[in-house]
């Protein structure tokens, strides 16, 4: 909720002041028609292309990293439940006692990174970050411990078996997979980036303000349209970075990992 809030209060601080700006700047055309004439405004479309120019570089850059990084949090989720049904076949060639333990341990493990997930969770200002459930954090690592531990009983010296090796890297590599989803939730491009985009929406606005001094009426439509797609855009590209907490979400993706607990439980 507080994301929420948070990045529509953004879009509509940038919507007001580009309207604000956009207005000041025609009234700062006009004037400057008034006391130099129209033929003093001849070199300053060059000038404004420039910095359109370089918001419209910024703008695309920054949607096409933020979809980048959508796909690979899509991607990861896939990685993590393809990591744990291989795991989860490979601890079969241990067999006896100590294979199906270590199965139900991976299970319980699986089975609370899924609640975690589903869990309400919400996002912290001052770190920029979304906030996870501490006690569900703590369980999944108290889980992690045993399964590890296990898997190291089970591979000792004293109860070598030759699956052991094809086994341990299978369950490293779910524990690998999650740590790269947890990376992954927060990568997110530098906070000057967004001040950039911000502070460059608004200096567009007021010069895209004084080109339409040229016009001898006020046309509202074009200053609401210009300055609601830039503030659109610029919610979009917020809404993107933070896919668990916005309207674009990537829960569709997780069906992998719960059916790869489903399939567990069957077999078991």
């Amino acid at each position: 909720m507080i994301f929420s809030l948070f990045a529509a209060a953004i879009a509509a601080a940038f919507f007001a002041g580009s309207l604000v700006l956009l207005n000041y700047g025609r009234q700062l055309g006009l004037r400057y028609r008034q006391e130099q004439g129209a033929e003093s405004m001849a070199g300053l479309p060059a000038v404004e292309g420039a910095v359109f120019a370089l918001i419209g570089l910024l703008i695309a850059f920054t949607v096409s990293g933020a979809l980048q990084r959508f796909d690979e949090r899509r991607q990861l989720v896939l990685q993590e439940a393809n990591a744990v049904s291989t795991a989860f076949d490979r601890l079969d060639l241990i067999g006896g006692e100590a294979g199906k333990n270590l199965q139900k341990k991976l299970r319980e493990y699986v089975g609370a990174r899924i609640e975690l997930y589903r869990m309400p969770h919400d996002f912290s200002l001052w770190e920029g970050a979304e906030v996870w459930s501490r006690d569900q954090q703590k369980k999944i690592q108290g889980l992690k411990t045993e399964v590890w531990n296990a898997v190291v009983a089970a591979c000792s010296q004293s109860n070598f078996h030759p699956s052991c090796p094809v086994v341990v890297s299978a369950v490293g590599t779910v524990f690998d997979a999650a740590r790269m989803r947890a990376g992954a939730a927060e990568k997110h491009p530098p906070q000057i980036i967004y001040a950039m985009l911000f502070g460059l929406g608004l200096g567009g606005s007021l010069l895209a303000g004084f080109s339409m001094a040229a016009a001898k009426a006020r046309s509202w439509i074009h200053m609401v349209t210009f300055a609601a797609t830039l503030a659109a855009t610029l919610y979009v590209i917020t809404d993107i970075e933070f896919p668990r907490l916005g309207f674009i979400r990537i829960e569709g993706f997780d069906h992998f990992l719960v059916d790869a607990h489903d399939q567990m439980r069957v077999r078991n």
